[in-house]
């Protein structure tokens, strides 16, 4: 009996041989051990985030490799991999809100995985007396170091919008807005609210520019015709580039909204726009710097589409829908009128958040 191991050709027809089951496993076992082999030789890099302080990981930090390798958020176990590497110089930037950046080199010279351990300290900002006082927003744009502190406090606020963002692009969601309108007329007597739903996706983003704090309506709000929306300071807005560059910011210290001392950075727009613009404060947790509340007003709201408007002040709650990422909860407007009219409140409230493919880790 003959379990041949070979196949030949005989007048140039192939002749069929069959292998035996012991030599088809051996060939299984070295092409799997061949593709094994060929995995562990391209390079990576693996590591872990820690709290410097307690050696806990720190999940849903987030890790950006660059030049233009990639950003992730770690698992709940702190970890993370970059597969695409090659031979190279980078440098891996951690973040962690609530917690002192952390730029690092890493060297990739073989073909192995280069594995690290990333440990971050806990923030610690020394904050100012309370100050109420305002100023001329004549130089706008990001703070200089000259002011520590304050620089501290936004780059905690740009983490705040950083960390919407990735969650938005790696977790996409819609989310309901329930929306209620009331008028107060001059004994204070409300009229019964007019309720709608209006259902949005994290990919509307109708990001801040100047001249366009009131602007037509788009998207999810219906048509331009017959309607305008006002922006109020959300987390899209507070991370715009243009925004930040049209906007003084300044750190007021710890101040109590809503039953909590938080801590309190204020904002206001360049003196040379003409235009409808916003004024207002964000309030951060004092120790994990989440975001927590904002509170806007509308500025020169004659330079606006709008008719008659005395004020718009806006009040928005915010809550955690992923660790350390923070969406509006609700939002609370109050608009005034010349000539006698009648006072509005609108109010959102958000009702359901769902996510596309799978939540975030928890």
């Amino acid at each position: 009996m003959a379990d041949a191991t070979d196949s030949k050709s005989v007048g140039g027809n192939p002749m069929r041989v069959r292998l035996s089951p012991r030599a088809l496993a051996l060939t299984w076992f070295l092409c799997l051990a061949w593709i094994q082999l060929a995995a562990a030789q391209e390079p990576s890099i693996r590591g872990t985030v820690v709290s410097a302080e307690t050696g806990q990981p720190l999940g849903f930090s987030i890790v950006t490799l660059h030049p233009n390798i990639g950003r992730q958020f770690t698992d709940a176990a702190g970890a993370f991999t970059f597969a695409e590497t090659k031979a190279a110089t980078y440098l891996l930037s951690v973040r962690q809100i609530g917690y002192a950046p952390l730029d690092t080199q890493i060297v990739i010279t073989g073909d192995s995985a280069t594995i690290v351990r990333i440990a971050l300290r806990r923030l610690a900002i020394e904050l100012p007396p309370v100050t109420i006082a305002g100023q001329q927003c004549t130089r706008p744009g990001r703070p200089d170091s000259s002011d520590p502190a304050l620089l501290a406090v936004f780059d905690q606020l740009q983490e705040n919008a950083r960390r919407f963002e990735l969650l938005a692009d790696s977790y996409p969601f819609h989310y309901e807005l329930e929306l209620a309108l009331r008028e107060v007329n001059q004994r204070g007597d409300t009229s019964r609210p007019e309720i709608r739903r209006l259902r949005f996706s994290s990919d509307d983003n109708h990001p801040y520019a100047e001249g366009r704090v009131v602007e037509p309506a788009w998207g999810p709000w219906g048509s331009p015709d017959n309607m305008l929306v006002i922006h109020s300071a959300d987390l899209q807005d507070l991370g715009n580039p243009d925004f930040i560059a049209n906007h003084c910011f300044r750190l007021v210290g710890r101040d109590t909204i809503g039953g909590e001392t938080l801590v309190r950075i204020d904002f206001d727009p360049a003196t040379r726009i003409g235009s409808a613009d916003m004024a207002g404060a964000a309030y951060l947790d004092s120790i994990t710097y989440e975001l927590r509340y904002t509170e806007t007003s509308l500025t020169r709201p004659e330079g606006s589409a709008l008719v008659g408007v005395r004020s718009m002040n806006f009040r928005t709650r915010f809550r955690n829908i992923a660790r350390g990422v923070p969406l509006q909860d609700s939002l609370t407007v109050v608009t005034t009128y010349r000539y006698g009219r009648p006072r509005k409140i609108d109010t959102q409230r958000t009702v359901e958040v769902r996510f596309s493919r799978h939540p975030p880790p928890p």
